[in-house]
Formats: structure tokens, sequence, C-alpha cells
């Protein structure tokens, strides 16, 4: 059986947060949860991650006010898309899932498809080792932040949260390329 983005990136912490919450408040612990820009920011076609991620960022704030009495932070770090095999075995599980498609609905979105994988193939992938230097600092830091951004493409998703959702909505069509993609496809 495949494992969702729900199993993996929210109910796995709350799992592993709630079996270790007990060591947590003998030893004065922390909660360091991994999320994601698009949490914050969703970006089309990435809409599973982006709600998984933004359902871990919420469990975090809630259990962050819910161990508040304890003293255990709880912190959480959003990376900008890195270097890891996780991208390629998105790519791949996204064309094993495009194969299985009936086609007159893969036809459908053929043309936003397309523009998506170009704007990904272009995506700079940025080094492990910052995100992990981060980590480290969240988990020695005597008050850590409730949320670290690491990375360009992290904080630059975080400004674009600030901007009116129209504008910010256009943004991010015209930085996936998908304008022209969504005429094409709507001329269908």
């Amino acid at each position: 059986m495949r494992s969702s983005p729900f199993a993996v990136n929210t109910f796995g912490p709350a799992y592993v947060t709630q079996a270790f919450l007990p060591l947590l408040r003998a030893g004065g612990g922390r909660v360091i949860n991994i999320s994601a820009p698009t949490a914050r920011l969703p970006i089309p076609f990435l809409a599973p991650i982006s709600a998984s991620k933004a359902a871990l960022s919420s469990l975090s704030d809630a259990l962050r006010l819910e161990l508040r009495a304890w003293r255990i932070p709880v912190v959480v770090v959003e990376p900008s898309a890195t270097q890891t095999e996780i991208f390629t075995k998105a790519e791949q599980s996204a064309q094993a899932a495009l194969v299985a498609a009936d086609p007159a609905r893969r036809a459908l979105y053929q043309h936003q498809l397309a523009a998506v994988a170009k704007t990904s193939a272009a995506t700079k992938m940025e080094p492990v080792a910052p995100v992990a230097k981060t980590v480290a600092a969240a988990v020695s830091a005597c008050a850590p932040k409730r949320r670290y951004s690491v990375g360009g493409g992290a904080r630059m998703l975080g400004l674009l949260t600030h901007l009116p959702p129209g504008l910010r909505e256009r943004a991010l069509v015209a930085a996936a390329g998908l304008g022209a993609a969504a005429r094409a496809d709507g001329a269908r």
C-alpha cells in the first residue's frame, strides 16, 4: 500500500511526539518538525504536500500551546527545495499516476502539467547542510524560535504570503508558467 503525504508528513510526527511525550516531559526536551514553505503558500499541483505540511504546521502551533505548561518548545523548520531524493521519488510517483490516469482526464491538464514540470526542472535545489545546521541550532538554542525558514526559496515564499490574495495567485500562476498553459487547456 502506498503511503499518503498525510501519513508521512502529519500523522507520523504526531505519533512520534505522542510516543516520546513522557520522555520529553521528564528530560526537558523539545519537538522539532520539518514542514515546508508550501504549508503557508500552496503551490499548484502540489496540493497533497502543501496540505499535509500545513496540517503539520497547525499541529505544531497547537502543540506549542499545549506543551507550554511543561516549557517544551515546539519548533517548525521550513527548508527551501533541498537536494534530497524526495523530488526524484515524487517525480516517479507523478509519472506513474499520469500513466494510470484516464487519457481524457490527462489531456485536460497536459499543458499545465508540462508547464509545472518545466518550472520544477528549472528549480535550483539548495544544499542540505544549511537545513542540518538550522536543525542543530534549534536543538541547542536556549530559547529556540517558533519557526525557522531556511534558504532563499523559503524566505521568498514567506514574503509572498503577505501579498493580497489576487496578486499572490497571479504571481504563483506566472511563476509556474501556468498562464499560457491554462489558456491552452481551456481552449479544449
